[in-house]
């Protein structure tokens, strides 16, 4: 049974791919898909920035918990 892609999260690759396809739709096609080519470099940039946050987060809590005494986190 396929995903509904309504409920698939977009992932980094996927928005990748996508914008490799448009790059080619606007070889072909000329300026009508550069507006959506924009809004998915724009949803691609909020999901790397999402990832730093998450990753930045990560390391904190790590250099929390690895510390030990009143600043480690069980």
């Amino acid at each position: 049974m396929l995903a509904n892609p309504d409920t698939v999260p977009p992932t980094i690759g996927r928005i990748e791919r996508a914008l490799v396809l448009l790059a080619y739709f606007i070889e072909l096609d000329g300026d009508v898909h550069v507006p959506m080519y924009e809004k998915f470099e724009g949803e691609l940039e909020d999901l790397k920035q999402r990832e730093e946050t998450k990753a930045r987060a990560q390391r904190l809590l790590l250099s929390y918990s690895e510390a030990g005494g009143l600043k480690a986190i069980c």
